[in-house]
């Protein structure tokens, strides 16, 4: 009886600390895998969600290929890329520092004040800055022609509207980027801007011998979680140009349509297309997935050398 009981104990403790953490994998399994699975699946079929699914095979993928829209979009989101990525990653860096100077007076407020817009929720953003840079009577444009600059069609013209949506992302988000920075600055021995100093170093040169080459891993981290953002840019663009300036799916002439954005109007929006859109989704997941592989290969090995 008592070598039963001991049986019985321990394996109870060797139940229990699975018991424990089910529900966690449970609600993973049913809210993250099996979509995951389920999208998969769906990809090769033809499904508008309520008849029959129709096994097409690769057929959603192989059409991919030749979307031109789906292209676009890809294009618009390699050239956002290049417009946000230098300028928010360097505007990051500059108000990290600043606000992590010991000389700065209420930091702690200011620091405040540039993660606000990362809080900002998808519908104000699109009300504000749709009024703001509306070609008729937005501010911007009163203040641009008082000036004497003519008036910039922001949501009507294809430049213009890309500009718009970078100046919005980078505003939202450089804010978060400084975040980051920061947290990597605190994290840096003090001891070493002192000997700087005593060294006859200046503020730039403690920066470019000091700040930058020790905060490699968090400029790592940033450039590759601001390269995936770039890939996931949807609200922006979505809330300004559908929402307010007329509902135009990816605005004057596609020109700030995304991937993520032409997925959600093929699956959900207006085609109602599940199976299609499930390949546009998978065939972004693979895109993000190998340009963040290789821009952490390229990266690392330059922190290595």
């Amino acid at each position: 009886m008592k070598k039963n009981k001991k049986n019985t104990f321990f394996l109870k403790q060797q139940i229990a600390p699975y018991l424990f953490v089910l529900p966690y994998f449970a609600i993973f399994a049913a809210f993250s895998l099996f979509p995951i699975f389920y999208s998969v699946f769906i990809s090769f079929h033809n499904w508008d969600g309520v008849s029959e699914k129709v096994f097409v095979g690769f057929t959603n993928y192989a059409n991919i290929l030749t979307d031109a829209r789906f292209l676009k979009a890809l294009l618009n989101t390699l050239l956002f890329m290049a417009m946000i990525i230098p300028v928010q990653i360097i505007l990051g860096f500059f108000m990290s520092v600043v606000l992590s100077n010991k000389l700065m007076p209420i930091k702690k407020v200011y620091r405040l004040l540039i993660f606000l817009p990362y809080l900002t929720t998808p519908i104000a953003l699109g009300v504000i800055f749709g009024i703001l840079f509306d070609s008729n009577f937005g501010m911007v444009n009163y203040i641009l022609e008082f000036i004497g600059i003519g008036g910039i069609k922001w949501t009507t013209e294809t430049v213009p509207a890309k500009f718009l949506v970078a100046l919005v992302t980078v505003w939202r988000y450089a804010g978060y980027t400084a975040v980051l920075f920061m947290a990597g600055i605190t994290n840096i021995n003090t001891d070493l801007y002192e000997a700087c100093e005593i060294d006859g170093g200046n503020f730039w040169k403690c920066i470019r011998y000091i700040t930058i080459p020790l905060l490699k891993p968090v400029t790592v981290f940033v450039v590759i979680t601001t390269l995936i953002g770039c890939f996931q840019i949807f609200e922006e663009p979505y809330m300004i140009f559908s929402a307010v300036a007329g509902k135009t799916v990816g605005g004057p002439n596609d020109s700030v349509l995304t991937g993520l954005w032409y997925f959600y109007d093929t699956a959900f929006r207006h085609q109602m297309r599940f199976g299609y859109g499930a390949a546009i989704g998978m065939t972004l997941f693979v895109i993000i997935a190998v340009i963040s592989f290789t821009a952490n290969k390229l990266l690392h090995g330059k922190e290595g050398k």
